[in-house]
This record gives C-alpha cells, structure tokens and sequence, in this order.
C-alpha cells in the first residue's frame, strides 16, 4: 500500500491549501524515513538487480513453459508479419507465467532445490521491482518539490528542505539538484528561511546522518563533500556556496583541521582537484582572511596556485581561484624585511605574467578562452594586493604592446588574432578597475578627512571650560570653520575624481594611446576582423571604457548599437555582452542611454535564448532601481510571460510581481497601453488572453477595477477589427464585479452593442453579468442586470440578422459581378468576330456595270452603314450594363 499513499501524497503537493501541502510533504519524508527496503534508495543499483535477476530467470524457465514459448518464437519467426515487437511480448508473458507458477506453488509443498532457488529469485525480484518503483516515483516528482522550494509560504520551503536533506541521506539522486537549488534560498528576506538553508546545508555536508548537526563527519570527510559540491557548481550556486561557506566559518563550525586536508589537496593533486581546493579555500578565506593571509599560507598559495604546474600544464582554473583567494589579503606595505612583503612581490610577479598571457598558446583559441577568466582575477589580485597597482598596470600594457607590435625600432604589420584579443581584455578591465581604484582612494581621503575632523571637534570640546562663554563661542565659530573647510575640501577632492574619471584614463592616459585601434577593431568597416574571439574581446573593452567617462559613451554609443544590430546571428556571445554591457552604461550615465532604450527592448526579440534573457534580466534591474521608464514598451515584457523558454517566462512573472507590491499602483497604469498594442499584434488568442489574464490578477482595488473597465468600455469604437473588441471582452469579463461598474457598462450600451453579435463577444459580456447576479443584493441592481442582458440578447439577435443579410447581399453583389464580368467576355468575343468579317475582302461582281451610271456616292453610303450599326451595338451594350 506504500505506492499509492506515495503517489496520492506527491499529488498533493499541487494542492492551493498551505496545510495540505504542508501535511503532504511530512507524510512523503515520514514515508522515506520509514521505506520498507533498504537503507540506500539509489536507483541504479535496483536498476542492476532488476536486470540481472530477469536474465537469471529468463535463463531457467520451467521445461513446460519453455517448450511453449519456443513453440511460440518458431512460430513468429515463420510468420513474415511477426516483428521484434511480438517477440519480446512472447518472452515477457512467458518469464510472467514463470514468476505466476513460482508463485502459486505453497510452500508445504516439497520443492526441489532448483524450484526453491527459482522461488527466491522471484522473491528478490519482486522486491527490487518495487524498490525501484517506489524510487521513480520521487524522481519523476522532482518538478513538484523544487517548486515547493520557489513557494512564496515560508512553511513550503521549509518543509521541501527538510525532505531534501532527508533524502540526501537515502541517496535520492533529486537530493543533489533539490540542495543545490536550495543554497539560492541564502539570500532570501526572511531570516527563518536562511537559517534553514544553512541548517539543511550542515546537516548533508558538514554532520552526521540523523545527528541534527551535532555529531560532525571526520574532516576528510567534510573537505570531499565540499570539493564534490564546487566541482559540478554554476556561476550562481558558486556564490550561494560562498554565503554558507562564510557564516559556517563565522560560526566556527567547521573544525580548522579541514582547510589543511584542503591545503594537502591543493598542493598534492592535479587538474580540476587542485583548482576546487584552492576555490574552496578562496571562498572561505572571504569570511576569515586568516586561512591566506600569512607568509606561510600566502607560500602554499604561490607553490599550489602559481607555481612551474600552473605554468606548464596551463591549468587556468587553479590560477584563477588563487587569484580570487588573493583578493581577501590585505594590501601589502613596503618592507623589504618582511617576509610577507617578499612573498607578494613573488606572487605579484606571476600575477603578471599570467596578465600579460605569456604562458598562452597563439595557435589554440581554447586555451585562450580559458586564460580570459584568470586573466580578469589576476588584475583584481594586482589592484588588490600591490602597493602600486597602476605601475604594474602600464608594465602589463607595455608587455602586451611590446609581444604584439614589437619593440619601436621592430615594429610589424601584422599581429597575432588572439594576441591582439587579449590585449583588449587587459586593456579593458585594467581601465574599469583604474577607475574603482580612484575611487576607492578617494574615499579613503574623505574617510580620513572625517576623522580628522572629529577628532579636532574633541579637543575643543575637552579644551572649553564651562565658565568661559567667550571661549565657548570661539569653540563654536572654530568648528562651524572647520566644517566649512572640511566640506570644501571633500567638494575639491569630488571634483578631481570626477576630472580623472572623465579625462585622464581613457582622454590623456596610456589607455588613450590604444583607444584608437580598439575603435577601428570594432567598427570593422572593411569586414578584415572576422574572429569571434578578437570581436567580443574588443567589444567588451569598449564598453568597458564607456563606462568611465561619459563623453566617451556619449560619442561612441552609436557605433555601439550598430554593432549589436549587426552582429552575426550566430555569434550569440556578442550580443549577449552587449545588452549586459548597456545595463551597467544605464546605471552609470542614464540620460545617455534615455534616447536607445527602444533598442534595448528590441533585444527581447532576438532568435538566441540567451540574448533574450540576459536582455530581460537587465531590464528587470533597471526598471526595479527605476533607472528605465517602463512605459511604451512594456508590451515586449509582456510578450516574454508567453516565451518558449521556461526561466523567461518565470522572470517576467518575477519582474511584475514586483511591480505589483509598490505603491503607484504601476500595472494598473500600463495596462491600457499594454492591452492597445497587443491587440494591434498578430497574437494568437490564447496567447493574448493568457498574458491578460495573468496581468490582470494584480488589479485588486475596487476604484481601479472601475476605472480601468471604463477605460476599456471606451475603447471599442477605436477597434478596427471584430477580435479586438472581443479581446477587449474577455479583459472586461476578468475584472471584479460591482455596481459602479455595472452602471458603466448600462451607460455605455451603444458604444459596444454594434459588436454583440459576435459569439465571443456575447459569451463574454454574459460571463460578466453571471458573476455581478451572484454579488448583486439589491434589488434595483438585479433589475438592472436583467434589463442588461435582454438588451444583450436583443443586440445580438439584430446584429446577427444584419450580418446574415450583408453577407447575403455580399454574395449577390459577387454574382452580378461575375454575370457582368461573363457578359464583358461575350461582348469583346462578339467584337473580334466583327472585326475579323470586316477585314475580309468583298467578293467582285463581274457584272458589267456602267461606268457613267455608276452612284459617285457609293462609298460615302458604305461608312454610313458601318457607323450606324457601332451606334447600334454600342447603346445595346450600355443599356445592358445599365440593366
């Protein structure tokens, strides 16, 4: 009875009550908790059992039943028609009589020892069958408890991790992908959620099965299950892994013993091992930087993560999370005794190396694709850690210009595709981070000054005597004094920040100097750059560039659109950095981006997946941070609710779920302009009346149902086309009902009556007057609403006898024009018959004729005749046109 219950308590799930849903996902853990097979519920091995066992007893089949199925297979082979299909039917209905016998034979009975052997094969058998079964029927469940995780009820979710970490236990392969999905709850707004996550995450990595977090495993134990957990990770799961992996450090849970496991790891082994110790040790490292930041650890990083291997084997993911670890050390202080400031000197060394790519391979794109990511950790490393990070910044552009140009007196004309490819990247991502860099120490002045400041503060305060006011006074006009100071030298040092930003690093520093051919790279008006690789790499470092100074954007944006509306379709890549790429310039220089912003939206139309989604994905944080007006576009984001692709569809929910919880009442001010311009689209209906109906779900407020059904009500005398005012019907049958709102539509009545006798139309309008019945209490409504619908049904009556009688005059009308047209055809027959007599020859008369009695006349007579009947036949036709 457990396969039912099973199944019954899985289709619950789906339930709209909280506390069935909830009941259900405690009867589900209760269930595997209490399974009444084996301990580890993994369904490969069943999958093994099931097909070794049904081979054994396929191999000893009773001589009877046997007999009779080969008796069957001979017969099936002579028969042409018989197919594969028929055989396998027979050998499974004979291994079912063969398990039905063993079956139906007590055991009293004296066996043989083969026919007991049989029996517990049997037994087993039937036991692995529902073993695997009962397994199956959680994982093709999996959809269903991960949307149990999405729920917006906290209780959903907390129930869907405790059953995860349950069957984690019991090595449900939907444990792996449902925990995973579960560390993206680490940045939910509710406190009791993230608490859960990070219990769940102890209690499946760090402790004991069915310990509650108490008992921890051994810590090599610990450290595989984190290195399994980064191995297989996503960008996103990476950062969710961080965020537990941080509080765990914070809260001291797990021992320190595991981070040396980590250490041995990472100096001992090779590949994707290496590179996951040392990212996991990065990501601990960020919540306490102890574990990298001193000279003996920071010499295990050099020899693990830049070292001869890296060097030789081009292991960049290795170099890359040493790169990362080395973002949570301290700058370092120039000290040449320091045994630590002697360390970072080595490993800023490498650092540049890896920057400048003097380890790449120019003939493997590969290679250089994978360098890319370590390249970019490697400078923040640099502008992290070196006491000087724009020397070591110019030392790598003239390290990258020296390898591709060669040296001044050397210079070549030709260059290297992807040398020149990373050139930009470095170029790029060094500018970005040169202007992070001017502001991070501009902040730090402003830090300072602020501190300076108090504390002058402080020592007039403890300097003035409580006697003395005049004393007090001077006080007061010193530190007013020294406020005004203070503010004019924060405004002075705002000023000069703003100046370097926007003149010195991309106007009249080095970067200037490249900026030129990065432009003639990304233009490619001649079509001379035809890699990928080199365009996206440029690309990215233009826009990069944009984003610090805002004449700089303001002069090259357009050659950016035009780059992403002629990019090839295939190279998806370049258009997806783009739309990226536009929402950071929106953030730093909006009214710059004000006037393009249709061509953003326009992104959400394009053939890649990706495209559309990271174009989605941007607009989202734009027009959340209210960066974007949404209005007049908003029709492309309410196409994305009915995308193909299922994470597009979610984000547009997302994105107006948001919009719906602010104040301004925002969907209720769009959805005008959002019905007009899908009604003027070629949209099939279910598709509009989804997106409709989804939309307006979000109009709760009784004021707003009444004026937006007005609105709508108004609108039909500007529809052009029957379905549109049908579509206008069904958004009015979705609102709620009330009697303003009724008395809309009864003021209304001739505005929309013309189109009632459209099924649809009806159908809808009548579904809106059953709802007002059930609501209506008072008795002039009720009247009201029967007046109504016998209007409507009147209406549609008439409306329909009026069509029937165009569509029959329509129909007449297109008879007369064809006897017209059949007529037209004879008469131009009849002409050319005329013609062709009148063009034959006479036949001469050899009469003698008189020449003197001859008429003079006689042709003159002739042209009479034939003019007289052109007359003829010509009114003959005209009045049967006429007629």
């Amino acid at each position: 009875r457990i396969m039912p219950v099973t199944a019954i308590a899985i289709d619950r799930l789906q339930d709209k009550a909280v506390m069935v849903r909830r009941y259900a996902m405690q009867l589900l853990t209760s269930l595997l908790e209490n399974n009444p097979f084996m301990g580890m519920l993994n369904p490969e091995p069943y999958r093994e059992k099931v097909r070794e066992l049904e081979a054994y007893l396929k191999c000893n089949i009773p001589e009877e039943i046997l007999k009779a199925k080969d008796t069957a297979l001979e017969e099936a082979k002579n028969d042409e028609s018989q197919g594969e299909r028929e055989i396998h039917e027979i050998e499974s209905a004979a291994l079912a009589a063969a398990i039905a016998d063993a079956e139906a034979k007590k055991e009293e009975e004296a066996l043989s020892e083969a026919e007991s052997t049989f029996l517990a094969k049997v037994r087993a058998l039937k036991f692995a069958s529902q073993a695997l079964a009962f397994t199956e029927l959680f994982e093709n469940s999996n959809a269903s408890f991960q949307s149990m995780l999405m729920s917006s009820n906290s209780s959903d979710v907390t129930e869907a991790l405790r059953f995860f970490v349950r069957a984690k236990h019991f090595g449900l392969p939907c444990a792996v992908t449902g925990t995973k999905r579960a560390l993206a709850l680490m940045w939910s707004n509710e406190a009791n959620i993230q608490e859960e996550v990070l219990r769940a995450f102890i209690e499946v990595f760090v402790a004991e099965p069915g310990t509650e977090g108490k008992e921890l495993l051994p810590e090599n134990q610990i450290a595989q299950n984190f290195l399994d957990l980064v191995r297989e990770a996503n960008v996103s799961e990476l950062a969710s892994i961080e965020e537990a992996l941080g509080r765990l450090v914070k809260k001291e849970i797990i021992p320190p013993d595991v981070f040396s496991v980590l250490w041995a790891i990472a100096s001992q082994a090779k590949g994707e091992l290496r590179a996951s110790a040392v990212l996991v040790i990065s990501m601990a490292a960020s919540a306490d930087p102890n574990i990298v930041d001193s000279a003996y650890r920071l010499q295990n990083l050099y020899d693990a993560g830049l070292g001869d291997h890296i060097e030789e084997n081009h292991d960049w993911k290795t170099a890359r999370s040493a790169a990362c670890a080395l973002q949570r050390v301290a700058r370092a202080k120039v000290d040449p005794s320091s045994a630590k400031y002697i360390i970072l000197d080595l490993i800023s060394e490498r650092l540049v190396a890896i920057a400048r790519g003097d380890w790449c391979d120019d003939a493997n794109v590969d290679d250089t694709n994978a360098w890319f990511c370590a390249a970019e950790q490697s400078i923040n490393a640099i502008f992290t850690i070196c006491p000087s990070p724009e020397k070591v910044s110019m030392e790598i552009l003239l390290g990258h210009q020296q390898v591709i140009f060669g040296c001044p007196g050397e210079s070549s004309d030709t260059a290297s595709t992807l040398r020149l490819a990373r050139f930009f990247f470095v170029l790029g991502h060094i500018a970005l981070k040169l202007l992070i860099y001017t502001e991070v120490l501009s902040s730090s002045v402003r830090r300072a000054n602020a501190a300076k400041t108090i504390k002058k503060q402080e020592s007039v305060s403890a300097g003035a005597t409580e006697n003395s006011e005049s004393k007090d006074v001077e006080g007061d006009d010193a530190i007013e004094a020294e406020l005004g100071i203070a503010a004019q030298a924060e405004a002075e040092t705002e000023r000069k920040v703003a100046e370097i930003s926007e003149n010195e690093i991309v106007g009249r520093g080095i970067i200037s100097l490249f900026t030129p051919m990065l432009l003639r790279v990304v233009a490619n008006e001649n079509g001379s750059y035809s890699s990928p690789v080199l365009m996206q790499s440029a690309t990215l470092a233009l826009c990069k560039c944009m984003c610090i100074s805002k004449s700089f954007c303001e002069k090259h944006l357009s050659l950016l659109f035009s780059v992403l509306s002629k990019a090839p379709n295939d190279d998806q890549d370049l258009r997806a950095n783009i739309v990226v790429a536009l929402g950071d310039l929106a953030f730093r220089f909006p009214n710059e981006l004000e006037p393009y912003t249709p061509k953003i939206y326009a992104c959400l139309r394009d053939k890649s997946i990706r495209v559309r989604r990271h174009t989605l994905m941007v607009l989202t944080h734009l027009i959340l941070n209210d960066m974007v007006k949404v209005k007049g576009q908003v029709c492309e984001i309410a196409l994305c609710l009915q995308d193909n692709e299922s994470t597009i569809r979610d984000m547009a929910r997302l994105l107006f779920h948001e919009l719906s919880k602010r104040t301004n009442s925002p969907i209720y001010n769009l959805l005008p302009d959002i019905v007009s311009q899908l009604s003027q689209l070629d949209l099939k209906q279910e598709v509009f009346r989804e997106i409709m109906q989804f939309l307006l779900s979000f109009i709760k407020k009784d004021r707003q149902n009444e004026m937006l059904l007005e609105k709508l009500v108004l609108r039909f005398p500007k529809c052009t086309t029957i379905n549109q005012k049908a579509d206008l019907a069904y958004c009015i049958a979705q609102l709620k009902v009330n009697e303003k709102g009724i008395k809309c539509l009864n003021d209304n009545f001739k505005l929309y009556k013309d189109a009632l006798f459209d099924e649809d139309v009806l159908k809808n309008f009548m579904s809106f007057i059953a709802k007002a019945k059930k609501n209506a209490t008072k008795p002039e409504t009720k009247q009201t609403l029967q007046e109504l619908e016998e209007k409507f049904t009147e209406c549609a009556a008439a409306g329909m006898e009026n069509v029937n009688a165009s569509k029959k005059a329509a129909r007449a009308k297109k008879r007369a024009a064809r006897r017209v047209a059949r007529k037209k055809v004879e008469w131009e027959e009849s002409d050319e018959e005329e013609n062709a007599e009148a063009s034959e020859p006479e036949p001469e008369e050899y009469e003698e004729v008189d020449e003197e009695n001859r008429p003079a006349n006689s042709q003159a007579v002739k042209s009479e005749k034939s003019s007289t009947t052109k007359r003829r036949s010509g009114r003959s036709r005209t009045e049967a046109l006429s007629a």
